[in-house]
């Protein structure tokens, strides 16, 4: 198959972390062998972008056949839908259909606004994949939901790995004995939380006076695994999350869990060993970071995780273009 992958998240130089589990995927279904062309749109510089990719994305598929376009992100599948050249497959990430959280208990105007774009998305998509069944319940017509599929991100197994605890500490300069919870995501984003996590690890302190929050950000993927195996526990505070990739990454390094619920997460951790659910409030939080932190033992989340490595949802991801490509054939013959 020759694929088009249409995305408003890449990784760049200056944010070499962003979009990364979809440049990831995408990686994957090219190792698959299929051919792969991505169109990036850069809707952070500019909204306007979006409606320079219609006149791109339609030069794209004039110049080469493609057999399916697959946007990532809700705005995205505007200039996917569009085109009229092949048939499109429509990621959603999380936010573009949960909505953007202001950290005050409701939503942005401008993350209400992209709902509604992913919602016009979803009715006019072939098929449609969502990262957990919150976000297929959000979808706002049966029509969507009878073309939507399930399809959590993937975890890179060759890069995420159990890493001796010191050694990684060595590598980042760390301190080889204090005790470290790792945070991923910007304090700055509203929906992370970061409020929650710091006052969980300040409350902490009256038990481990030598506890400490690393907050990891624009980071390179190839570091992110380190900075997993050198914290003692991953904390995640969200008030809404995809299928949130520091979860299952976390998992695949057998690094510990607190986490609240927030998009796939609980499900993901299930019985998993050194792994806590927490209500989305600092004591509960720091009481259960705490027993991670006096149980001092590894998780055994790698192993629960197997069906969530990249290959194996490539496969889930090409069965979808599989099965939009034979709908279309069907259409396509003509009547007895």
């Amino acid at each position: 198959m020759v694929i088009c992958m249409v995305t408003n998240m890449i990784p760049t130089r200056d944010d070499p972390g962003f979009g990364v589990f979809i440049k990831s995927q995408i990686d994957s279904i090219a190792a698959a062998g299929h051919e792969v062309t991505t169109l990036a749109i850069d809707g952070r510089a500019s909204k306007k972008n979006y409606f320079r990719a219609v006149k791109q994305l339609n030069a794209i598929l004039a110049a080469k056949k493609h057999d399916i376009v697959h946007a990532h992100y809700g705005l995205s599948g505007i200039p996917a839908c569009v085109q009229r050249h092949c048939p499109v497959v429509v990621s959603f990430c999380g936010d573009d259909l949960l909505g953007t959280s202001n950290g005050k208990g409701g939503y942005t105007f401008k993350g209400r606004l992209t709902v509604l774009a992913s919602q016009f998305v979803a009715h006019h998509a072939d098929a449609v994949i969502v990262k957990n069944d919150k976000m297929l319940e959000r979808l706002s017509s049966a029509s969507a939901r009878a073309k939507t599929v399930v399809i959590p991100n993937g975890v890179d197994f060759e890069l995420f790995h159990p890493i001796d605890r010191l050694e990684a500490r060595k590598r980042l300069g760390l301190e080889p004995f204090k005790k470290y919870v790792l945070f991923a995501g910007s304090p700055e984003a509203p929906v992370k939380r970061f409020d929650l996590a710091d006052k969980a690890v300040e409350l902490l302190r009256g038990s481990f006076s030598n506890v400490e929050i690393i907050v990891l950000q624009r980071k390179p993927q190839a570091e992110v695994p380190v900075y997993m195996n050198a914290c003692d526990v991953v904390i995640l505070t969200s008030d809404s999350e995809g299928s949130p990739n520091v979860i299952k990454e976390a998992m695949a390094c057998n690094t510990p869990i607190v986490s609240v619920d927030a998009g796939d997460a609980w499900q993901l951790i299930g019985g998993a060993e050194q792994c806590h659910r927490a209500e989305r409030e600092p004591g509960d939080l720091a009481s259960k970071v705490k027993r991670v932190l006096q149980a001092a033992e590894p998780s055994d989340g790698r192993r629960r995780i197997g069906h969530l490595e990249l290959s194996a949802v490539a496969t889930r991801v090409i069965a979808v273009y599989e099965a939009v490509l034979a709908e279309s054939r069907r259409r396509m013959r003509p009547g007895p």
